[in-house]
């Protein structure tokens, strides 16, 4: 019996062999080709939560406005955009608040306010107010109003609206911050 296996096994190399080699040579061997890359970013922090990953890099699109509703220095439009800062895995043992500072490039007309960056193609006399978790207005650099943190997940609710430095015109309006977060 072992004969005739150890016949069979060799019988099936001599002429699986040469199939072996017409498969190669007609492509049915694997392929590999560069397919990109992958960037991982993380941080670690000593603090009583840490920034949600969905609020760490996100984008906030602010509805369109009519131009005439800004007008003159000062004016906001009165429609603002809600968007929040996520915080998992508080420990209200660690801090039992939360703020947050916002940094970005400054209008020159009114400030505190986001300038706008849009660039060829941009409107005028506009740029950004933010607003912090209590609805106050937050100037760049100065720490927000505070949340009272619980245990596990937590949200700071802020918000953005236009407002005009002069007459407005017509175009696209681009802003860019950065956040930290205050524990306290």
């Amino acid at each position: 019996m072992k004969k005739n296996v150890f016949a069979m096994v060799v019988s099936a190399l001599i002429l699986g062999g040469p199939a072996l080699a017409n498969a190669a040579e007609l492509g049915d061997s694997p392929t590999t080709v560069s397919g990109g890359t992958v960037n991982f970013v993380g941080q670690v922090v000593e603090a009583a939560c840490s920034v949600s990953a969905d609020s760490i890099d996100q984008t906030v699109t602010l509805s369109q406005v009519q131009a005439n509703k800004l007008s003159a220095p000062g004016m906001v439009a009165n429609q603002k955009e809600d968007f929040n800062i996520k915080l998992e895995d508080c420990d209200h043992n660690v801090s039992q608040n939360a703020a947050v500072i916002f940094n970005g490039q400054q209008d020159a007309t009114i400030q505190d306010t986001l300038a706008n960056t849009a660039g060829a193609g941009s409107a005028t006399n506009v740029a950004l107010q933010l607003y912090g978790p209590a609805g106050e207005t937050l100037s760049m650099g100065k720490t927000s109003s505070t949340v009272t943190l619980i245990d596990g997940e937590n949200v700071i609710p802020l918000s953005v609206d236009y407002i005009a430095t002069g007459q407005a015109t017509p175009g696209n309006v681009t802003a860019t911050a950065t956040f930290s977060m205050v524990y306290s």
